[in-house]
């Protein structure tokens, strides 16, 4: 009698152990940045994206809440994700392999990025990104327009490579489309049709939409 206790005693603690260990992958990015805090300052905990004006959860196979004043309703699964950022549809293909693959459109906005591990490079809206894996972070290069910034920097936590496709390709659009750009002079070469007028219209990056 007293080994059947031990044994079910035994039991429950490596129960409880397993589901720590399964709730460890959330768990372990708790409060971190996510995006520039130069934009809107996004923290994530766990299932939950917070930051002054706004309020995300996810929810197994989506996401609610608000991105700044605009209502967030997406869902996914391992090949696509559909819902609305504000007024805009979003509707992304996902692909999964030796590198994860997102294109399609985000809240309105042309997605198409690829993500290996070490690299995210691709574009989202009129921005395009360069960007290398650096501890918990991704620096590089953007290009908006005519306009070429060299030394970007934005926070996104090795963990979440852990968190399903569907999830990981929701982060990682909204960590993009919280990279506010900073004021830089326009690349040297030649101007284009508009000149000065024309580049100084791409100068600041943030997007329409949000």
């Amino acid at each position: 009698m007293k080994r059947l206790l031990l044994s079910t005693a035994t039991a429950l603690s490596l129960l409880g152990t397993g589901c720590a260990a399964t709730s460890g992958a959330h768990a372990s990015t708790a409060s971190v940045a996510l995006g520039d805090s130069s934009g809107e300052p996004l923290h994530l905990d766990g299932e939950a994206i917070t930051g002054p004006h706004s309020s995300l959860v996810i929810e197994g196979d989506g996401m609610r809440g608000r991105f700044r004043t605009h209502p967030v309703a997406l869902k996914w699964d391992y090949q696509q994700m559909t819902g609305s950022v504000g007024s805009q549809v979003t509707e992304l293909q996902l692909a999964e392999g030796d590198d994860t693959r997102v294109w399609g459109t985000f809240g309105g906005l042309a997605v198409d990025l690829t993500e290996d591990g070490t690299w995210l490079h691709g574009r989202v809206g009129q921005c395009a990104y360069a960007l290398k894996r650096e501890g918990d972070g991704l620096k590089g290069m953007r290009e908006c327009g005519q306009v070429l910034e060299k030394d970007i920097s934005v926070s996104f936590p090795q963990a979440l490579a852990s968190r399903p496709v569907g999830e990981r390709a929701a982060l990682m659009t909204l960590m993009l489309v919280n990279t506010k750009a900073k004021p830089v002079a326009p690349r040297m070469g030649v101007a284009p049709k508009g000149g000065v007028e024309r580049m100084n219209k791409f100068s600041d990056c943030r997007y329409a939409s949000f």
